[in-house]
């Protein structure tokens, strides 16, 4: 924990309720307080969640499932209204609908990000004239275009359907995006 510094105590504290929210052992009123944290927007909460979403649902396909009392079930399923939906997400697949996990600005202007599994896989969305400055590829990075385009520093740019991958180690000078864009980006490693 960091105790000199009190914006990063306040960090650690959110980190421990958005995990004890994700997995549903919040009391009724610090579970409320998370979910004000989540509706505002905020970029670190909003992190934490989809990060420990993903962990939470893990957790529960690591133990063996138990039947509950019939009366049980039913009230599950009438409050969840889901007893006429097949299950999107199975030990095989994991499905992502665009509602889940919603966009989050970064505090790069015009640069929102949005998680799809862990920290490894995610879009990236460019408003018209955004900069994302000089970074590094700690891994070896696969980005796909999805929409728009996007032009690195040496002149090279990439439209809607190009692929390109970038080496783990590799250092990139500042890219940016004239029109806009939507990047779909994967870690390989």
């Amino acid at each position: 924990m960091n105790q000199g510094n009190p914006f990063l105590r306040e960090c650690d504290d959110c980190t421990v309720d958005v995990a004890l929210y994700c997995l549903g052992a919040l009391p009724a009123d610090k579970a409320q307080a998370v979910e004000q944290r989540l509706h505002s927007g905020c970029p670190f909460c909003l992190a934490q969640a989809a990060q420990y979403a993903a962990v939470a649902e893990h957790l529960s396909l690591s133990v063996a499932p138990v039947n509950p009392p019939p009366a049980l079930r039913q009230r599950v399923l009438d409050r969840l209204q889901l007893h006429a939906v097949p299950a999107e997400t199975t030990e095989r697949r994991k499905v992502v609908r665009g509602k889940d996990q919603p966009w989050i600005k970064l505090p790069i202007s015009g640069v929102e990000m949005r998680p799809l599994i862990g920290d490894k896989t995610f879009m990236v969305r460019m408003q018209p004239g955004a900069v994302f400055p000089k970074h590094d590829h700690p891994h070896a990075e696969q980005c796909y275009v999805i929409e728009g385009s996007i032009t690195d520093s040496d002149g090279l740019t990439l439209r809607a359907g190009d692929f390109v991958v970038m080496s783990s180690g590799t250092e990139h000078d500042p890219i940016h995006s004239a029109n806009g864009c939507t990047l779909f980006i994967a870690y390989a490693d």
